[in-house]
Formats: C-alpha cells, structure tokens, sequence
C-alpha cells in the first residue's frame, strides 16, 4: 500500500539506480570517483585496461528507463573527448514490489522493496553519432 509521504525523491530514485550500477561493475571495473548530484554527468568514472570510462547512469520508475536528453548526451560526449574517455551508459528502472497493483508500481518507497530492471552497460550509437 502506497503512503504519499514516502515515495522516493527524484534525487533518492537518481542514487539508488546509480548505487544499483556501482554494485554491479565494482569488480569489473576501477572504480575511480563516483557522483550523485542530480544534473551530473559522468555518475560514475572507472578505468578498465588502461582505458577510461565515463559511465552514466540514468534512472526512471516502472515502466520505464532512465534515459538522457540529447544535450545531456552532446554535454557528455564532449567531455569525455577532452578526456579521451569512453562512455558508457546505465538506464536503471525502479518499481515498487510492494503492491499487487501495478499503477503504484511506477512509485517506489523509502526503505521499500524494489524490482531493478538493469540489462547492463550499453554503448548507445545513436546518441554517440557525430556528424
């Protein structure tokens, strides 16, 4: 049963997919700074054979994903080009496993129980393209 005054904040939902990611590339990857701020991008930077990567990780309530807007992904793809950094990206969904229904689904709870839609990292082609 959902209560209004404990549904996750944009900002909690943004940390939990990105602490959700951090736990599954911690062992593949060094880790080398992670960020939560809301409107941050690169959350995550790490290394893996000599090559640095940008991870970012967007983070949405079910049904969807996180996505990222194009000048969000022109901003970042600039970014790692000055770093010679490779991106990579996280689209995380969040839902409430606490109900039956699936309308309170898409509003997951403070220290509630959560169904992670997670695929892994992804190379996106479409944002990456530059003319």
């Amino acid at each position: 049963m959902s209560q209004k005054g404990k549904r996750l904040s944009g900002e909690e939902l943004h940390e939990l997919g990105i602490k959700w990611v951090y736990k599954h590339i911690k062992d593949e990857f060094e880790v080398l700074s992670v960020n939560i701020e809301f409107e941050k991008n690169p959350q995550i930077i790490a290394r893996k054979d000599d090559d640095m990567y940008f991870i970012v990780v967007k983070t949405s309530t079910y049904p969807d994903l996180g996505s990222l807007s194009s000048m969000a992904a022109e901003e970042i793809i600039t970014h790692a080009d000055t770093h010679q950094a490779k991106i990579l990206f996280a689209h995380v969904g969040v839902a409430n496993a606490n109900t039956e229904n699936e309308a309170e689904m898409a509003f997951p709870e403070k220290d509630g129980q959560y169904y992670i839609n997670y695929t892994g990292l992804s190379i996106e082609p479409n944002i990456l393209m530059q003319p």
